[in-house]
């Protein structure tokens, strides 16, 4: 593992870590425990940027761990042992990605590393952005046999909802290349969650087939893409249901990158950058569809709804997550 300076925040260093072996490389940054590049075979597939001012003014979550709870929670509220809870509206009338100050602004302190791997850690206090418990988060990276995984634990001295995610935009084709329309995409579901006009599921889960919603079989992103359904969300960005660990396989046809995408996490948001807009990144601007996202989680608002499994971390509970790409 190479270390070196990367920025600074509130006075503090920033550095960026990097993970090589084989084909893949990874620059992790602590600062929202992030990648900010990933390269295969020499083509960088993530979409990043030059400092962490960049980041947090982009607004988009690039590459950052993402909490305490992923994705939206309607009308920032939720229940829990018989206590409401008043969280932050800071998408429309909801709560997302964890609030205005989400593990994605927050500096990570490393514990542990190897030749292959860096593990960072953020202790979030009671009561930060209304949320219980005193919860240690740990985000561990490694690279190794052509595969980059993310492992996610997380113990909280009282019962609290967590739901880890990683927010990184690739584009297969390199992520200088403009558009990620073209990359190829499958996804292991065959059910997705409906939503109303704040993105929120309705909670009905609705086949896939016959709907732009379908990637049972590799079709390119763009294929669908300026259907009906899918004009009001400038794009896709929706929940599916996953069948099983193996969630999702992408492909570029010019680079010849293939992805393959593993979780224990029972949904994927799949967003394909329809409100990326003159970001500049690393080499050079990003406008709507650069990138697309990947993120396994929960049902977005699974902690307000019935019917799906709830992010539930339980007092002195230790609980794991793992997100795992394997390329070609």
């Amino acid at each position: 593992m190479a270390e070196k300076l990367y920025d600074e925040i509130n006075g503090k260093k920033v550095f960026l870590y990097t993970l090589k072996n084989g084909n893949v490389e990874a620059d992790i940054c602590n600062a929202g425990a992030r990648i900010n590049a990933l390269s295969i075979n020499g083509v960088d597939i993530a979409l990043g940027f030059n400092s962490v001012s960049d980041y947090l003014k982009s607004s988009c979550y690039a590459g950052a761990a993402i909490g305490r709870v992923a994705n939206r929670i309607a009308r920032g509220s939720f229940t829990l042992n018989g206590k409401e809870y008043s969280l932050a509206k800071n998408n429309g009338e909801n709560h997302l990605h964890g609030g205005y100050e989400g593990f994605d602004k927050k500096l990570f302190t490393v514990v542990a590393h190897t030749e292959s791997s860096v593990t960072m850690q953020y202790l979030s206090p009671d009561g930060e952005e209304n949320y219980p418990g005193n919860l240690t988060f740990t985000v561990k990276f490694t690279v190794e046999n052509n595969s980059f995984r993310i492992d996610f634990s997380a113990t909280s001295d009282k019962d609290t909802f967590w739901c880890p995610t990683n927010h990184a935009y690739f584009n297969l084709d390199g992520e200088a290349s403009g558009n990620s329309t073209d990359n190829i995409l499958t996804l292991n579901a065959d059910y997705y969650t409906p939503i109303d006009g704040g993105l929120i599921p309705t909670g009905e889960k609705l086949a896939v087939k016959n709907t732009p919603f379908d990637f049972t079989q590799p079709k390119k992103i763009s294929t669908d893409l300026l259907k009906d359904e899918l004009k009001s969300t400038l794009g896709y960005d929706h929940n599916y249901i996953l069948n099983g660990a193996h969630a999702a396989h992408a492909e570029s046809k010019i680079t010849g990158i293939k992805m393959d995408l593993y979780t224990d996490l029972p949904c994927l948001q799949f967003y394909s950058g329809g409100q990326l807009d003159n970001v500049v990144g690393k080499n050079g601007i990003y406008n709507r569809f650069a990138g697309f996202c990947l993120e396994p989680q929960f049902c977005p608002n699974a902690v307000n709804m019935s019917g799906f499994e709830k992010p539930l971390l339980k007092k002195d509970e230790i609980k794991t997550h793992y997100i795992e790409f394997k390329f070609l």
